[in-house]
């Protein structure tokens, strides 16, 4: 019959490992990594603060074309005072944005050819005598971004512009 094994004694006793000085050792630690795990996940909230507002931004310049497209007023006369505060109203007045976003440019609209050939809006197309069938709308806006901590390479001011095309 085998007998049971009996355990050691530690060589040591657990009171007076006290001496031997490891009692704030995880506090060291702690207090080693905890910088560096904190600038880590502000980066990482910085860095998703600022891809939600690019997206954000982009969705308003989106906004603010649909807005010229559909909108008979625009259709007419893009460059009109009346088309142009339109879609910076209907850009505006799509989201909550704090700090406000900014319009860099007014709309601007290009026109083409079946070609792919750029001419002056309201002039005919060479060779086919009809109207250009293509207007590309563009609408552009911008918002100041200010991260959590300063970091280099990210972006003091977020632009995004989209441009709509109208047939």
């Amino acid at each position: 019959m085998r007998r049971k094994q009996r355990h050691r004694k530690p060589f040591m006793r657990r009171t007076y490992r006290r001496f031997l000085g490891v009692e704030g050792a995880v506090l060291v630690e702690f207090a080693l990594a905890a910088p560096i795990l904190v600038t880590l996940v502000l980066g990482i909230a910085d860095l998703g603060l600022l891809a939600a507002n690019t997206a954000a931004l982009e969705g308003v310049t989106r906004v603010g074309a649909e807005y010229a497209r559909n909108n008979t007023t625009c259709q007419a006369d893009l460059a009109g005072e009346s088309c142009i505060a339109g879609i910076k109203s209907a850009m505006t007045s799509s989201g909550n944005f704090n700090p406000p976003i900014t319009f860099p440019s007014d709309p601007s609209a290009s026109c083409e050819c079946d070609d792919g050939s750029s001419i002056t809006c309201g002039t005919t197309c060479t060779g086919a005598g009809k109207v250009p069938n293509r207007v590309l709308i563009t609408v552009s806006a911008s918002q100041s971004y200010t991260p959590i901590l300063p970091w280099p390479g990210l972006p003091s001011s977020v632009t995004a512009s989209t441009e709509m095309r109208v047939e």
